[in-house]
């Protein structure tokens, strides 16, 4: 395993005690959908890629929401675009959202 390279948070102040930080891989990037200048979402791939399938919930030949099992949870995603990334959930709020969604189904 490689040692960890530490460098300080770029939310220390100057002559401050800091938080120092180490890129553990995945490596985080800014979310695209972050505007320039403001504070953002970080997001970072999954390794590996989690497989996705179809909701069952959806309908047939019409877009559809897909979902991927995780470790630790699920992962959405919208079929029109699968590059564009997905919603990750732990386990916890993936269970209070499919008790949520049954529910109304009801």
């Amino acid at each position: 395993m490689r040692p960890l390279k530490f460098r300080k948070s770029s939310y220390s102040g100057a002559s401050q005690n800091c938080v120092e930080v180490a890129p553990i891989p995945p490596s985080f990037r800014k979310s695209s959908y972050s505007a320039q200048g403001q504070e953002c979402v970080e997001v970072a791939p999954i390794a590996p890629s989690p497989s996705f399938r179809k909701s069952s919930s959806s309908g047939h030949d019409v877009n559809c929401v897909e979902v991927a099992d995780l470790p630790a949870g699920a992962a959405l995603r919208d079929s029109k675009h699968p590059d564009a990334g997905y919603l990750a959930f732990p386990a916890a709020e993936w269970d209070a959202f499919i008790s949520a969604a049954r529910s109304a189904e009801l």
